[in-house]
């Protein structure tokens, strides 16, 4: 009886602290690309501070401009890939509703680059990119929670879980990719609209088994 309420102890805490993580930043990203698959991309994200009021609370997403330059310069040998446009502010009480953290900083920064494959180790998630033919194939996943986590939880497990995941759905991360209005574009998630996909990512995803389902996968062929 003790260990089965530890492990039910022990799940509450986990999923109530991804809660906390999940529902504490905003991130948009968007990819530009150009003829030849070059490009930029430009990321904006919102996160709690830490009490410096200078650092994020979140370690993936950083706030200060040599964080981030460290962070997308990691296993890139020689190449060094600089960002430009860094801009970073403290937010007004106003602008963000949040009951457990204090402060909380934007930021937003540009990446330019020559090869896609630049970005797999920059990007959230698991990205995988490649060629198949005269087409670039980028699939993406980001982390959830498996089904086994879930497994054998009893009544009172389930309705902690089913309110967890109640607010987690208010949580999103925003995708958009544009490329040349004469690009042959498919993906199995989003909307995709002329020159431009977009894909809004709901974080009660994070709660739901991985799968096929939960793989984003993009192919676009520049003419």
């Amino acid at each position: 009886m003790k260990s089965r309420s530890f492990i039910f102890l022990l799940k509450t805490c986990i999923l109530f602290a991804i809660l906390l993580i999940y529902n504490c930043f905003d991130y948009e990203e968007t990819i530009i690309f150009k003829k030849g698959y070059s490009g930029t991309v430009e990321i904006t994200y919102s996160v709690p501070l830490k009490e410096d009021k200078k650092s994020s609370m979140i370690r993936f997403l950083p706030t200060q401009e040599s964080a981030i330059q460290e962070k997308i310069n990691q296993g890139m040998g020689k190449t060094k890939i600089k960002l430009r446009d860094y801009q970073f502010r403290i937010l007004e009480k106003g602008e963000f509703d949040e009951p457990f953290f204090d402060n909380k900083g934007k930021v937003s920064y540009k990446i330019d680059f020559q090869e896609i494959s630049e970005l797999e180790r920059m990007l959230p998630g698991n990205m995988i990119t490649k060629f198949k033919g005269k087409s670039l194939v980028i699939k993406r996943e980001f982390p959830s929670f498996s089904s086994e986590f879930l497994e054998g939880t009893s009544v009172g497990e389930k309705k902690i879980i089913n309110e967890t995941g109640k607010l987690l759905k208010e949580g999103k991360m925003n995708f958009r990719i544009l490329f040349p209005s004469n690009t042959e574009c498919y993906s199995n998630k989003g909307t995709i609209n002329l020159g431009s996909l977009n894909y809004v990512y709901p974080l009660s995803d994070s709660l739901e088994a991985q799968g096929n389902s939960k793989l984003w996968e993009i192919k676009l062929r520049i003419f």
